[in-house]
């Protein structure tokens, strides 16, 4: 069997269903049609970077591995953000490129460069894959992509040479690993205590978190630990203001699965004693973790003699204070707006920007793997194709992807792989034609309005023009009915939201401080 069936074959048998990418032609097609001879769907994108966020989404919600497939040269480089945006927000990716044939490297300069060098900044590992690749090396590798910590794995595709992959990589020392009777004798000893869970939690941790009887925060790739109203349910960690009151008060901080790629870069001012319960060993460098136990959060957590305290005053007093400046057609009001008409199940994307800070304390979340944002890479022209590979993957679920006009511009070609593939899927867009995040952090002689600003943009007539369904929204009284259109139609639906931006400055405030 040639390297493009092993691949295949290998990818196929780990349940995934499709590939995405951009082909350059030659061995990119051979790839496409092993796929395809193996059942498996290659789906068309405009840029390498929307396939590959489109294929890491898609892996997280089928609970697999999925694939990337790019061209040697530009498409490899092109590739780069969306290899970083699996790694650092912990998403299974296959990158797989083809390369100038080391057969015939020496004597061609057009497009040759040491793909894998530069793959290794942003993967997890990288492998050179010819004719004589192993069974067992393509499980090797799908392993590493798949986790515990999951990530990007790159393949560059040269047939006829031999096959040359990088060992693993040295997994991080945890803190000092206690038993668990040592860590149960910890927990006794506290009084009030906050449990922060992260993206590594397991998801079927409700039963003990609601033993403990302790506060939960979630980082953003948490929510859904605890459902949305949960009285234990004290909003999300973002290493911020808005969960600093709380954290004062606690005598010990229980860190459930907590990924130091997840909060904001900063420091942890908090006094008391912080422990940490991993599935497997994570590195916890935010954080003064004095020990960790390696398990499972069942074994520990047990009930403790307290008080019961009803956390989501915390949750409704930011909202609350977030709300205190909304106006009528502001970001707050466009969420809310939304998750009157969507329905529980829906499955969010979230783009980089000043908006997310509006939808992730509002938007109700009722399970785990039901937000997606690229929270450890923050890269902008995310939330439109990672919305493409969610639908591709809950295929029974509604999608909504919220993005500002600067993300949706960076990804504005994919609304055509959206219209084509006749998705379910809202993109609701805050459309204030400015950088606003970066704006309202800008300080005197850095650049002003021409290094933020841009021009009006008529996102309406974009999506019209590539056949997609829109709506422009100038009117406070059009939210509702705008979005409970889109969601009726069934169909791919823009909902392009002239948006009164001024009380960005006051939810930033509140967020951040």
């Amino acid at each position: 069997m040639n390297a493009f069936e092993s691949i295949a074959k290998a990818v196929a048998e780990n349940g995934c269903s499709r590939v995405f990418g951009v082909p350059g032609g030659g061995p990119n097609l051979d790839l496409i049609g092993a796929f395809n001879r193996h059942g498996v769907e290659f789906v068309l994108a405009h840029t390498e970077t929307g396939a590959a966020i489109m294929a890491a989404t898609f892996s997280v919600v089928s609970d697999t591995v999925s694939a990337v497939i790019v061209t040697r040269g530009p498409g490899a480089a092109a590739a780069v953000n969306g290899a970083a945006h699996a790694t650092l927000d912990r998403a299974p990716l296959l990158v797989i490129t083809d390369c100038v044939p080391e057969a015939t490297r020496a004597k061609t300069g057009h497009q040759r460069f040491d793909q894998r060098a530069l793959m290794r900044t942003v993967t997890l590992r990288t492998a050179r894959i010819g004719n004589d690749v192993t069974e067992a090396q393509l499980v090797d590798l799908i392993a590493t992509a798949k986790g515990p910590l999951a990530g990007a794995v790159h393949i560059d595709l040269d047939a006829n040479s031999t096959t040359d992959i990088d060992e693993h990589a040295d997994r991080p020392a945890p803190a000092t690993i206690v038993s668990a009777n040592e860590l149960r004798n910890r927990l006794a000893t506290c009084s009030s205590p906050v449990v922060i869970c992260g993206s590594q939690a397991p998801s079927d941790c409700r039963e003990a978190l609601e033993q403990f009887a302790a506060p939960v925060l979630t980082t953003y790739q948490g929510a859904g630990i605890l459902p949305e109203g949960h009285p234990l349910l004290a909003g999300m960690f973002t290493n911020a203001t808005p969960e600093r009151e709380l954290l004062n008060n606690a005598d010990l901080v229980v860190l459930i699965g907590f990924d130091d790629v997840e909060p904001l870069p900063g420091a942890w001012t908090y006094s008391c004693d912080v422990v940490s319960i991993d599935n497997f060993p994570l590195a916890h460098s935010l954080a003064p973790v004095s020990m960790t136990f390696i398990g499972d959060a069942r074994e520990v957590l047990s009930l403790r003699s307290s008080d019961h305290r009803d956390a989501t005053q915390h949750v409704a007093g930011l909202r609350s204070r977030l709300a205190d400046a909304s106006r009528p057609l502001g970001p707050v009001n466009l969420v809310r707006s939304a998750a009157e008409v969507m329905p529980d199940e829906t499955v969010v994307t979230v783009d980089a920007g000043a908006h997310f800070l509006a939808v992730m304390p509002f938007w109700p979340v009722t399970r785990t793997k039901q937000v997606f944002i690229s929270n450890g890479l923050a890269t902008m022209g995310y939330a439109l194709p990672a919305a493409i590979g969610a639908a591709l993957g809950e295929c029974d679920r509604p999608v909504i992807a919220f993005t500002g006009d600067g993300g949706l511009h960076m990804a504005l070609s994919e609304l055509e792989t959206l219209q084509r593939l006749q998705l379910p899927v809202i993109v609701a867009a805050f459309n204030d034609s400015e950088l606003t995040l970066i704006r309202l952090k800008q300080k005197e002689a850095q650049g002003g309005a021409q290094a933020v600003a841009y021009g009006a943009t008529d996102f309406a007539a974009l999506a019209n023009a590539v056949g997609m369904a829109a709506t422009v929204v100038a009117h406070s009284d059009d939210l509702l009915p705008a979005f409970q259109n889109a969601y009726e139609s069934g169909r791919p639906h823009l909902v392009d939201v002239r948006l009164d931006a001024t009380e960005y400055e006051h939810i930033l405030q509140v967020s951040r401080g």
